[in-house]
């Protein structure tokens, strides 16, 4: 008899010792875990004030552990973040990042797979479909993505682990005009050639084809031509043209970086602050018989460019 309560005994010590400071265990592994309160608010470097993104659709939150391979994540959907907006996840104890990334719309985008254990947060989340090398349509199209600071999960703590995520926009935004033409959309079309059509879950631009995208919206007069375009990231290291077509023989009036020769060429222009552009084009007739050239390029009210069309 009283060996056995000695063994009762014992086999209660070793729980007691097992679990003592483990405030949560996971139901049914008697693994020691906590808990943590992801926020998100939204400031670029540009800005001295906090905000948060309001209502946003398509809400995924992922959680990488120390070696960036996926602890835990949840597709949320719609969700309408201000201060008090948060998701929470249970985790083993370590230490952690957090990644999300809102308007990941599947009509636009194929979207990777997660595999909690596996996945890396380098590996492909998505990539905008196409049809033989032409993006599909992007018409407003808002990408927002964010990380939050590395934070340590302790399962001895009472309180939970916290991380705070800046979602900031990664779509953008252009409005190109060519004026001083013949003719209107009739005749001219402007299309972007880019090569920034997927992007990695750590929100860098993934290795790509580079992709045509047509305009979404067209309009214009007998001179003048106005396209509205909604791209991806804009970062150097990637290609972006810009061309303009006379689409009656096929002839190219113009073709040129966008960001190098146009977008980066207006000092004011910060890509992680400014997401929408306005980039008007002035044609003349070069030699009074039906050629023309650009004579002048404006990104955002600034000359950029003025070419000389006396040859």
């Amino acid at each position: 008899m009283d060996k056995c309560f000695k063994a009762i005994l014992s086999v209660c010590i070793l729980a007691v010792v097992t679990t003592a400071g483990c405030v949560h265990q996971s139901p049914g592994t008697g693994t020691c875990t906590g808990t943590v309160e992801v926020g998100f608010y939204s400031r670029t470097r540009c800005q001295t004030d906090t905000a948060y993104p309001g209502e946003v659709a398509g809400l995924l939150v992922c959680v990488f552990d120390a070696e960036g391979i996926l602890a835990g994540y949840r597709n949320v959907g719609t969700a309408d973040i201000d201060g008090d907006y948060t998701q929470s996840f249970e985790l083993d104890e370590g230490l952690y990042t957090v990644t999300a990334w809102s308007g990941l719309d599947d009509s636009v985008f194929d979207i990777s797979k997660l595999e909690t254990g596996t996945t890396a947060k380098t590996d492909l989340l998505l990539r905008i479909r196409r049809d033989d090398h032409t993006a599909a349509d992007t018409e407003g199209l808002v990408v927002l993505h964010g990380e939050g600071g590395a934070f340590h999960i302790d399962p001895d703590s009472e309180q939970p682990a916290r991380a705070s995520v800046n979602m900031l926009e990664v779509t953008n935004r252009l409005s190109v005009s060519v004026s001083g033409l013949p003719s209107g959309p009739d005749r001219y079309s402007v299309t972007i050639e880019a090569g920034n059509g997927s992007m990695n879950i750590d929100g860098s631009v993934a290795a790509d084809e580079t992709l045509v995208f047509k305009p979404w919206y067209t309009t214009g007069d007998p001179g003048r031509v106005v396209s509205d375009f909604t791209l991806l990231k804009l970062e150097t290291g990637h290609p972006y043209q810009i061309v303009i077509t006379d689409t009656s023989d096929g002839t190219e009036l113009y073709r040129d970086s966008l960001l190098g020769t146009l977008i980066l060429k207006n000092p004011e222009v910060d890509l992680m602050c400014d997401h929408d552009f306005v980039i008007e084009f002035t044609a003349e007739d070069q030699c009074a018989c039906g050629t023309y050239v650009i004579a002048r390029i404006w990104v955002n009210d600034w000359l950029v460019h003025s070419y000389s069309t006396d040859f």
